[in-house]
């Protein structure tokens, strides 16, 4: 799980970055500060979640960590891409990105707690 762990704090520290160049590199607009700021509040959760993870034996954990950790990444990247480019050429992959995280919740669910 030591992957789990190093693609978590790696996710945590690309929504830092997002959040410290919207605010003081871009200046988005509204609308682009709430993309960037939601995609990053996701990105954040899934990273404290793989960290959690990270901790716990099981293929079915490890299954529920990479979901979560690339739904989330694919989720926020579309959300970032979109407020930074305003380019919607991407934007089918927001609904895959959030379907991912959502299954990889749903197998967590269903995963033993057991730790390693």
């Amino acid at each position: 799980m030591r992957l789990v762990n190093v693609f978590a704090a790696l996710s945590g520290v690309l929504a830092l970055f997002m959040l410290v160049i919207a605010a003081h590199v871009l200046n988005p607009a509204p609308e682009d500060a709430e993309r960037i700021h939601l995609g990053a509040f996701i990105q954040l959760v899934a990273a404290v979640t793989g960290l959690v993870l990270a901790g716990r034996s099981g293929m079915l954990n490890a299954i529920a960590a990479a979901m979560i950790l690339g739904g989330a990444a694919l989720f926020s990247a579309t959300l970032y891409a979109l407020a930074i480019t305003h380019d919607r050429s991407f934007i089918m992959l927001a609904p895959v990105g959030g379907t991912t995280l959502i299954l990889g919740w749903l197998a967590l669910a269903a995963a033993k707690p057991g730790r390693t």
